[in-house]
């Protein structure tokens, strides 16, 4: 099984071939890993979130078209964040329940530099970051934005879209101002609405 590509092992595994099935899950479960470690709250199970993102990888092997979608590869990592989203979106409406409360956005994420007694991180804090993020923080956008994007979620505005858009395409606020014709300030603005619609939409 290990010598086939992933589109012999989908429509394999899709015509209920079982080790088919198992060797995608197994030839993709670190990328469902490195994911759920992006959204991994400190003090929860860890594993729970893996759960998640298996289901998605699963998903993935079951749905895929290869005449519709990308590579294999793209479409399983787009299936995996919309497994997790959809846990934290759960988490958020189903605040009492013990299940999915590992993504909660309230969780502690861990602590800023600086050692004990520093204010604990939470992935709301990490989504409003200044515009200097990190390359962690902009990697959790891109994967957020990617998701959103994918399922055709009419959540940014045009000018919202495109700023996101350069902006994760590693671009900085003053050289998409200087080409879209507005100022960095307005880049700036606009990139902090597009954070909040994304807070948003992870609690709709």
């Amino acid at each position: 099984m290990t010598e086939n590509t992933d589109n012999v092992l989908v429509t394999k595994a899709q015509a209920g071939d079982l080790a088919a099935e198992e060797e995608l899950l197994r030839r993709y479960k670190e990328l469902a890993r490195v994911k759920a470690n992006m959204y991994y709250m400190v003090g929860a199970d860890e594993d729970d979130v893996l759960q998640e993102g298996m289901i998605g990888l699963l998903k993935a092997v079951r749905q895929y078209d290869p005449e519709k979608e990308a590579g294999f590869r793209t479409f399983a990592g787009i299936c995996i964040t919309n497994q997790i989203i959809s846990a934290i979106r759960s988490s958020r409406r189903n605040k009492h329940k013990a299940l999915n409360t590992s993504v909660s956005l309230d969780t502690s994420i861990g602590q800023e530099e600086g050692g004990a007694g520093e204010a604990q991180l939470r992935l709301e804090d990490t989504l409003m970051a200044s515009p200097a993020d990190s390359p962690e923080q902009m990697l959790l956008m891109r994967d957020i934005i990617e998701c959103i994007l994918h399922n055709d979620d009419r959540v940014f505005s045009e000018y919202e879209l495109q700023v996101v858009t350069e902006r994760m395409r590693g671009k900085p606020a003053d050289i998409i101002a200087a080409e879209l014709g507005r100022t960095k300030k307005s880049v700036d603005n606009c990139m902090h609405r597009a954070r909040k619609k994304i807070l948003a939409y992870l609690i709709a």
